[in-house]
């Protein structure tokens, strides 16, 4: 495919056209659903990191001061490191990233799960409505009934049984005789 060299190019000594200046791109300045601020500040840091105009010509032309342009470019450089990341969560065309298309789509999701919620409150009305009410759990039957393995036990002989133990409760420590320096002992 041979392309023609532009009008206004001049050769270089290799024979090399000469550097022309790139247009803006027209998904940057031609939607109106962009912030009319944030494409301005995004053309200003990108001339400025471009070379394409010194940091005191950009911020003299703007009207603002030197340590929000840093603090811009800062944001804009963190941006688009986190956008370009590898496993980035980004879109595949700068229209999907739009606000109107991401509210555009958080609807459609709005839509999906209020939908959802009233098929399954629907649900459950027809559940109840069919089930009747009464006990959640049922009494089990099934296993050991309570104390058997108490019983077990006392049967083995390894527990004493609870008649066959008195019911005289075994002295305690308190209850032994202290002896006094008068030879008397005291309960």
């Amino acid at each position: 495919m041979n392309r023609k060299p532009a009008v206004n190019s001049t050769p270089t000594k290799k024979g090399r056209r000469a550097l022309r200046p790139r247009p803006i791109p027209r998904w940057l300045t031609g939607r109106e659903d962009l912030d009319q601020i944030a494409q301005r500040r995004c053309l200003l840091v990108l001339s400025v990191l471009s070379g394409e105009k010194p940091v005191t010509a950009a911020i003299t032309e703007l009207g603002i001061s030197r340590p929000l342009y840093y603090q811009l470019e800062t944001k804009a450089i963190v941006a688009m490191l986190t956008a370009l990341a590898p496993g980035a969560n980004s879109s595949a065309s700068p229209s999907d990233a739009t606000p109107a298309h991401q509210v555009a789509v958080l609807e459609e999701k709005i839509a999906e799960l209020e939908q959802d919620k009233r098929r399954l409150e629907r649900l459950l009305f027809l559940t109840r409505k069919v089930l009747p009410t009464g006990p959640v759990a049922v009494p089990s039957k099934r296993g050991r009934p309570p104390g058997s393995r108490n019983r077990a036990l006392v049967a083995a002989g390894l527990v004493p049984s609870p008649s066959s133990t008195s019911s005289t409760s075994p002295p305690s420590s308190s209850s032994h005789s202290i002896p006094k320096p008068d030879g008397e002992k005291t309960r």
